[in-house]
């Protein structure tokens, strides 16, 4: 194997070679180089965009969330409240109750989720970042206030410092009855408190208020939507997921964070295997010219190979040393390539070469280096290399060994 490999090195670096064989040879370089870091910085940019939203999404959604199965709402167990609070990595919990309604401030009317959420629930959710206008609060003595997203107070039109008339809520009507009622709803005021921000979908469609105050009006008194948990540092939200699914049975599901928002994220890690996979075609295209490269040089070198062959090298070897001439053009333009993308990567989180519109969150794209990417491109990378050696290497097998008679 050794002498496959060296032989293979001086047939990339001959003098003797054509200046056609260098120029193609040069090209494949080039190419694998050019393909490499395109791949790897629209990874980077795909796993910086899944960093941002992560971080993003986690603001508002709770480290674990606990919801029915197959229900929109549960009975709340008071049992099983007290065994979620002993459960050793749970640092808060605050239960929640939502249903859809529809605001209406003047002549502005939106529809979107009311929240109804118990006093834990700052220590389950940090609001305090988030408020953007006022202050946070549930109730002021027992009186309900309202805490509306950036986004739905916005279309409203409402302000926190306007004293003036009250958000209008209006709710599905529950209240018992001999039949349907000619007025299925019920409507009633409400003080808007605060506003806040987690700049996700939450900010557009969803008001926070008591949980009490909210089961009264919809007359769903000891029912839940959710029981949110914080997780104390250094335990592993995905493991107290696991304890809680197991503490709470079948009639429940235990999110954690990425499982909120799964149908989201495995969009995104579906385009990023799809950009994968079309800057993977283009690799393919360049492997044409490493194809093309090993034949001249399997040309050039017959002799050579005939040679080596009367000397016992065998079939299999002889073919190596093409396949071994493949994998070191592909590792050249890997290394430049890998060069390329890390240069860039330095100049965009530095400068934020390129940036987004100017309405979006951030200035510039965001960008995040992982290991596994690097590794991923690099099979990928000698996988190609490998099959472009593959008809040359079969020539190779069909020359004869020559033997001169005096």
């Amino acid at each position: 194997m050794l002498l496959t490999t060296r032989i293979a090195f001086r047939y990339l670096f001959s003098r003797k070679s054509s200046q056609a064989i260098h120029w193609i040879t040069g090209i494949s370089v080039f190419g694998i180089a050019v393909g490499t870091a395109a791949l790897i910085l629209v990874l980077s940019v795909f796993n910086g965009f899944e960093d941002l939203l992560s971080g993003m999404f986690g603001r508002f959604n709770p480290d674990v969330k606990l919801v029915a199965s197959n229900a929109k709402f549960f009975d709340e167990d008071s049992l099983l409240m007290m065994r979620l609070r002993s459960l050793d990595g749970v640092e808060a919990l605050s239960r929640s109750l939502e249903e859809v309604a529809m605001f209406q401030y003047g002549d502005a009317q939106e529809f979107g989720m009311i929240r109804g959420v118990d006093s834990s629930f700052s220590k389950a959710i940090d609001m305090g970042e988030a408020t953007v206008e006022g202050s946070f609060a549930t109730q002021s003595g027992k009186r309900a206030l309202a805490n509306l997203g950036s986004g739905l107070s916005g279309r409203l039109g409402v302000r926190v410092s306007d004293f003036g008339e009250p958000l209008r809520v209006f709710l599905p009507d529950a209240s018992p009855g001999d039949g349907p009622s000619l007025q299925a709803y019920q409507d009633f005021p409400i003080t808007v408190q605060s506003t806040y921000s987690f700049q996700q979908e939450s900010d557009y469609n969803t008001a926070i208020t008591d949980l009490d105050y909210l089961r009264e009006r919809l007359n769903r008194n000891g029912v839940l939507s959710a029981i949110d948990l914080r997780v104390k540092k250094g335990y592993n939200p995905e493991g107290v997921a696991r304890q809680v699914q197991t503490m709470a049975g079948p009639g429940y599901i235990a999110k954690d964070r990425y499982r909120q928002d799964e149908a989201f994220f495995k969009i995104m890690k579906l385009e990023k295997w799809l950009f994968y996979a079309l800057f993977s075609l283009t690799l393919v295209l360049v492997s044409f010219t490493i194809v093309g490269a090993l034949w001249m040089v399997v040309l050039e070198k017959r002799f050579d190979i005939s040679v080596l062959k009367c000397l016992g090298m065998e079939n299999r070897a002889a073919k190596s040393i093409f396949i071994w001439l493949s994998w070191y053009i592909c590792l050249a333009g890997l290394t430049i390539g890998f060069g390329i993308a890390l240069g860039f990567y330095a100049l965009q989180k530095e400068y934020g070469l390129i940036g987004v519109p100017a309405e979006f969150i951030i200035d510039a794209y965001p960008i995040q280096l992982r290991l596994l990417d690097f590794f991923l491109v690099s099979v990928t990378v000698l996988l190609i290399g490998f099959l472009a050696s593959a008809m040359p290497a079969q020539k190779v097998g069909e020359i004869q060994p020559v033997f001169r008679e005096e």
